[in-house]
């Protein structure tokens, strides 16, 4: 799966779980898209083709009509960004990701890990 970080999930650490579950993993930095709009951003994501955008953008359901993208859209709507915070959800994440797919478009994750669908 090929998978795209947001601009707030720009640690390597947090690439790496991902990684070694076999996703293709890239971040807005390393595409030079960072400072983009949201919008900007989920088009161009979208072209590539990216499978998987995540973020933790709180407020991208809000801002955004999630469904009208063709990729799965994840938001962790978390306490902290810190790395150190986010890198057990990213290793818990990692092996489910592929079964998110069969279940909806759209999605937020909180800090236990438990999936909710938004779109």
């Amino acid at each position: 799966m090929l998978v795209l970080l947001d601009e707030n999930l720009l640690s390597r650490k947090l690439k790496q779980p991902l990684i070694a579950a076999g996703h293709t993993v890239s971040n807005v930095d390393e595409m030079g898209w960072r400072g983009y709009k949201d919008r900007q951003i989920l088009e161009m994501a979208t072209a590539q083709p990216f499978d998987l955008f995540i973020t933790a953008d709180k407020n991208l359901p809000f801002q955004q009509n999630l469904s009208a993208y063709d990729m799965r859209i994840l938001v962790l709507d978390v306490s902290s960004t810190k790395p150190s915070h986010l890198l057990p959800l990213m290793i818990q994440l990692s092996s489910q990701l592929i079964a998110l797919f069969e279940t909806g478009k759209a999605f937020k994750v909180n800090d236990a890990g438990e999936i909710t669908l938004i779109a």
